[in-house]
């Protein structure tokens, strides 16, 4: 993964911006999980990239977004999220895994 990318995905989780969601990379009202934040960094235009809801629901991201991850690592990542790991552990995780 891309040390830059990763740092500003780390910075971004704990930034508070950002507000957890479970079981889809973002929800109507804005809230995203660890996966729909490094879209949201990477500047992906939602309704371009996702035009269907059920899109939104994916463990794993399209090669031009997963940042360099495997599907393995991100669905570990969809699991820590869904499994109630805050956005402060998964950064955590990222910085001293990934």
């Amino acid at each position: 993964m891309d040390k830059e990318l990763q740092a500003k995905w780390v910075a971004a989780l704990r930034s508070g911006q950002y507000r957890q969601a479970k079981g889809t990379l973002k929800t109507e009202d804005g809230l995203m999980c660890c996966l729909g934040v490094l879209c949201a960094i990477q500047g992906v235009n939602w309704r371009e990239r996702f035009p269907l809801e059920n899109d939104l629901k994916t463990s794993c991201l399209p090669d031009s977004l997963s940042a360099g991850l495997d599907n393995d690592d991100m669905a570990l990542l969809a699991d820590k999220n869904d499994d109630g790991v805050s956005f402060e552990g998964i950064a955590t995780y990222i910085e001293k895994t990934l």
